[in-house]
């Protein structure tokens, strides 16, 4: 094995047939994950001499790592296995990393042509906010890398927190928030309504030009 490999902690009856002899000379995997703190989803880094990094196993088991939400865990899990491969090519442990080998590492990933994986904007912005954790956590200074600055984010990044309202949940708005009505359905006591026409007329009028234009993009 060359190269950093990832491996995740099964949920609770979903560890499979487990070798008679072990795994990575241990006996029983299931007890001894429980034993030092790991949970169900939880990444597990094996170096390319094929051991446990412990350094990474003590990252993944602190508070900055554990209070992620689960997904949240398993995007970063996955992140952090092509920065370690390439500084690795380098001779470099995470801990050695420079501004300048995350400046080379983006490039790769972002905009090297001879990279068939290349990734967009809001995938990097994911990444170095990472990678920011782990390097903080780490106390590596300067920060090789700092989703803070930004010089560090991708100019190109979308947002993809969009949230959309269901025709109900809409309705619903369009009553409370400019008809002045309960979630009855009755009109609020002291409801001022002289601008209720015409607020809700020209909601519906925006909505409605907004979805015109959208259909003639398509």
């Amino acid at each position: 094995m060359s190269k950093w490999q990832v491996v995740w902690v099964p949920d609770p009856g979903r560890w499979g047939t487990l070798p008679a002899e072990g795994v990575l000379g241990v006996q029983d995997l299931p007890e001894a994950v429980a034993r030092i703190g790991l949970r169900p989803g939880d990444p597990v880094y094996i170096r390319p001499d094929g051991m446990v990094d412990r350094d990474l196993l003590s990252f993944v088991r602190s508070e900055v790592f554990r209070n992620l939400e689960r997904e949240t865990k398993r995007n970063y899990g996955t992140d952090y296995r092509p920065l370690l491969n390439f500084l690795s090519a380098r001779g470099l442990t995470w801990r050695e990393a420079t501004r300048q080998d995350l400046a080379d590492y983006r490039h790769w990933r972002c905009d090297a042509p001879e990279n068939a994986g290349r990734i967009g904007g809001s995938k990097w912005d994911r990444e170095a906010a990472a990678f920011t954790k782990l390097f903080k956590w780490g106390k590596v200074f300067p920060l090789p890398v700092d989703v803070s600055r930004r010089e560090d984010r991708a100019p190109d990044s979308v947002n993809s927190r969009v949230s959309w309202l269901t025709p109900r949940t809409w309705d619903l708005w369009l009553n409370i928030g400019l008809r002045g009505h309960t979630r009855a359905g009755t009109a609020v006591l002291g409801w001022e309504s002289r601008t209720e026409l015409r607020n809700t007329s020209f909601v519906q009028l925006v909505l409605r030009g907004c979805v015109g234009r959208s259909a003639a993009l398509c």
